[in-house]
């Protein structure tokens, strides 16, 4: 007799486990024992193609007639499939050395591949050129010496002050003590030949025309947009620093 658990035959008929238990109860057959081990419930073969009749089932592939139930505790037998994995692996790890010995081969073949070919050199047809001589070095020519530069000519300044005064500065002699339209200031005048002026309406420089026209009087001078003006000033006793400012302020208009 064939034993079936409960499991398998709800697997067989395609049934829940509470509907096997009702149909065994409606035909009246008993939930069998197993025969070697009583903790296991079940039915048999003939039981369940009963079943399968009384409610119009068909059964899915049953054990064989006389099949040896395992006993408790036995391990089943392994599938053919995992016994032949040794096999496999033994024929995967001769193929693997195989291909290893190849991709040595073919390494050592591409390493002579690359080297390079070295050619003969060509024999030589007449005798050798000879090489050009060098050109003959010129001595070299003395440095001529710089000359000196002209130092710059500095004129004196005359300059209005923040606080509204005029003070007047010479290159030798520094900041001159005298007050600008005092005696002092036109005797220093009488001695100068330019000087710049430095005002509150502008600026410009100042010449005494002196040496070219005897008794001749100042101009002022201003470059203003690649443009000289000139702006005559009169005779040394005439500069007072009203002249001066209007000079400076007539020179810059010209910016506008």
């Amino acid at each position: 007799m064939t034993f079936l658990s409960l499991a398998d035959g709800c697997r067989h008929l395609g049934i829940d486990p509470k509907t096997l238990r009702r149909w065994l109860v409606q035909a009246h057959l008993p939930v069998q024992r197993h025969p070697s081990d009583g903790r296991k419930t079940g039915l048999s073969e003939d039981h369940l193609r009963q079943l399968a009749c009384l409610h119009h089932r068909s059964l899915s592939a049953l054990p064989q007639q006389g099949r040896p139930l395992p006993a408790p505790g036995a391990v089943a037998p392994l599938p053919a499939a995992l016994l032949t994995l040794p096999e496999q692996m033994a024929a995967m790890q001769t193929q693997l050395t195989a291909l290893q010995q190849q991709v040595a081969d073919l390494s050592h073949l591409l390493q002579h591949l690359a080297q390079p070919v070295v050619l003969p050199a060509p024999a030589a047809k007449g005798p050798p050129t000879p090489a050009p001589s060098a050109p003959r070095s010129r001595p070299a020519l003395a440095a001529k010496p710089t000359p000196p530069k002209k130092p710059t000519h500095v004129i004196p300044l005359v300059e209005a002050s923040r606080d509204g005064q005029y003070v007047v500065v010479c290159p030798r002699q520094g900041l001159l003590a005298f007050t600008p339209e005092s005696p002092e200031w036109f005797a220093w005048l009488a001695t100068q030949s330019s000087f710049r002026f430095i005002g509150t309406q502008g600026r410009f420089t100042a010449h005494h025309e002196v040496l070219r026209v005897p008794n001749g009087a100042w101009r002022a001078h201003r470059h203003l947009r690649n443009h000289s003006y000139n702006l005559r000033l009169g005779p040394t006793q005439d500069l007072t620093m009203a002249v001066l400012e209007q000079a400076a302020a007539t020179l810059q208009a010209h910016l506008r």
